[in-house]
C-alpha cells in the first residue's frame, strides 16, 4: 500500500468507505460488522479507510483481534491499543495525557473487578471453610445469606468499575474527537474470524457491555459464516449462532468482491509474469490480415478479448472462469504463483502452463504420474472438461483455443521423444509455437509439475 489512502483502489471501496464513513457519523449505528469472505479484502479496505481518516486528522485505533488472542481476556489488549494509537495521534498535550491515564486506570481496575475465577475458590476467600457446605447442601439459612451477600457486594462493585471505566472513555474520547469538529472515535478490529471462537466471543462481549458508547464507533470486521460456524464448535451444532452474533452488531454491511476483472488488474501485475515466448495470447484484435504466423486464422465467436486486461491477465482470467473460482478464493493461487516466481526466477517459467497446474492441483483433480502421461489419458481430459467446462477461447494469431486444450498441447509435447518434438516445432501453428517452449527448457517443464505438487500440500 502506498502512503495515500486508496491510490491502488480498483474495486471502488472508497466510495463504499465514504458511504459509511456519513452513515456511522450520524449515530444510527454505533457497532458496524463488516461482512465479508475470507480473502475478499476486508485488511485493505479498513487499512485504506484507516489511512483516509488519518489524512483528514480523525481519530482512528486499529486493532488486530488475531494477533492478540494468544494474550487471554481482550479487554486489556484493547485498551493498550487504544491508549497507545490515540496517545500518538493527537501527541503528547497535558489534558490529553491526564485523559489516558485516568482510561488506564480505570481499565485496571475493570479487569480486576471482571477477572475469572473458579465459584467456590472465590466463595471460600471471602466464606472460610464453612461454603463448603453449601455446595454439599447442608448449609445453614445463615451462611447462605453470608454468601449471597458477599456475592452482591462483588457484583456492586463489577458495575461500579464499568460505569467509572465508561465515564472515563467517554472524556478520552471528547477530548481526542475536540481535534476533529466533535467527530467520533472509529475503532477497527480486524481477523476477528481467525481467532479462537472464545476468545472472539469475549471480545464481542467487551465491545457490547464496555465500549459502546458515544463519541465511539465500532468496524468490526467478520466472515460471519466462518465466525458463526466457530461459535457452534463452542456451544454445540445446534446453537443458533447467527441469531446469537447479530446481538453484537447494529448493523452489518456485506463488502461486496465480484469485481473479477479488478481484482485481477490489481493483483496479477506485471512483475511477477515471465514474458510469453515462441506463443502470445492476443488482447484485442484489430482486424490485422497477418500476425507473422503462416497458419493465421480468425477468432471466433467465443474468442475473450479485452481493452482492459493485458495478456497475462487474460490468461488468469479464462483459467478462474473454467475452473469456477470464486474471487475470495484466489488468494491461494496468487500465493503460489509469486511463490514460483521466486523458485524458478524471473523470467525462468512458463505463465500459463505453470499457473494451469495450480488451478488443477489447487481443485482436487488427482494429479500423481508424469505429465507426458495425462496426453493420451482421454479419460483424464473427459472429467477435466466436464468438471470445468471452458466456455470461452483465447486467441493466439494461430488458434482459438481453451485452457484445456492449450494445456494438453503442453501435455503432448511433454509425451513426445526428442526427434518427435522437433518434428512438432516444424510442423507450424499453436504446435509449433509450443514444441518451441518445451525445447528450451524441457527440464524446467517437469519440475513444474513437481512444484505445482507440493504447492497443492500448502494449506
Amino acid at each position: 500500500m502506498t502512503d495515500m489512502a486508496w491510490s491502488d483502489d480498483l474495486l471502488g471501496r472508497k466510495v463504499r468507505a465514504e458511504f459509511l464513513l456519513n452513515y456511522l457519523d450520524q449515530d444510527v449505528c454505533r457497532v458496524l460488522n463488516l461482512d465479508s469472505p475470507w480473502g475478499a479484502g476486508k485488511t485493505y479496505f479498513l487499512r485504506n479507510w484507516r489511512l483516509q481518516l488519518h489524512e483528514n486528522s480523525r481519530p482512528v485505533v486499529y486493532f488486530n483481534a488475531w494477533e492478540n488472542d494468544f494474550l487471554g481476556d481482550p479487554l486489556l489488549s484493547l485498551v493498550s491499543v487504544i491508549r497507545d494509537q490515540l496517545s500518538m495521534q493527537v501527541g503528547t498535550q497535558v489534558l490529553v495525557g491526564e485523559k489516558i491515564k485516568e482510561f488506564t486506570k480505570r481499565a485496571g481496575e475493570l479487569a480486576v473487578a471482571i477477572a475469572p475465577s473458579i465459584m467456590k475458590a472465590a466463595a471460600k476467600k471471602y466464606l472460610g471453610d464453612d461454603f463448603l457446605d453449601v455446595l454439599d447442601g447442608e448449609a445453614t439459612a445463615e451462611t447462605a445469606e453470608k454468601f449471597v451477600e458477599k456475592i452482591l457486594g462483588k457484583n456492586k462493585e463489577a458495575l461500579n468499575a464499568v460505569k467509572q471505566f465508561q465515564d472515563s472513555l467517554t472524556e478520552l474520547f471528547k477530548t481526542v474527537s475536540s481535534k476533529s469538529d466533535g467527530k467520533p472515535v472509529y475503532i477497527f478490529i480486524d481477523e476477528l474470524d481467525r481467532c479462537r471462537p472464545t476468545y472472539a466471543i469475549e471480545l464481542l462481549e467487551r465491545v457490547k457491555h464496555f465500549f459502546a458508547i458515544e463519541g465511539c464507533r465500532f468496524v468490526i470486521a467478520t466472515d460471519t459464516e466462518q465466525l458463526a460456524h466457530s461459535i457452534c464448535a463452542v456451544y454445540g451444532s445446534g446453537f443458533a449462532s447467527k441469531r446469537y452474533l447479530k446481538r453484537f452488531f447494529d448493523s452489518t454491511f456485506k463488502l461486496d468482491n465480484t469485481h473479477l476483472d479488478n481484482w485481477i488488474i490489481t493483483h496479477i501485475k506485471q512483475e511477477v509474469c515471465p514474458p510469453f515466448n515462441n506463443y502470445k495470447v492476443f488482447e484485442r484484435y484489430n482486424g490485422r490480415s497477418s500476425f507473422g504466423f503462416g497458419d493465421q486464422v480468425e477468432p471466433n465467436s467465443t474468442t475473450m478479448f479485452s481493452d482492459k486486461l493485458n495478456s497475462h491477465q487474460m490468461v488468469f482470467k479464462a483459467l478462474v472462469m473454467a475452473f469456477n473460482y470464486q474471487v475470495r478464493d484466489l488468494e491461494v493461487i496468487l500465493k503460489r504463483i509469486q511463490t514460483l516466481n521466486a523458485y524458478f526466477g524471473d523470467g525462468a517459467w512458463d505463465f500459463f502452463f505453470c499457473s494451469y497446474l495450480l488451478f488443477l492441483v489447487h481443485s482436487d483433480v488427482e494429479f500423481v504420474s508424469s505429465c507426458g502421461s495425462y496426453y493420451e489419458d482421454s479419460v483424464f481430459w473427459e472429467e477435466i472438461s466436464s468438471r470445468y467446462p471452458a466456455s470461452i477461447t483465447l486467441f493466439t494469431g494461430t488458434a482459438n483455443v481453451s485452457v484445456h486444450d492449450l494445456a494438453r498441447t503442453f501435455f503432448k509435447a511433454l509425451s513426445l521423444e526428442s526427434r518427435q518434438l522437433r518434428d512438432m516445432a516444424n510442423g507450424g501453428g499453436l504446435d509449433s509455437a509450443v514444441a518451441l517452449d518445451v525445447m528450451s527448457k524441457a527440464n524446467m517443464y517437469v519440475k513444474y509439475a513437481d512444484v505445482a505438487r507440493l504447492s497443492a500440500q500448502l494449506t
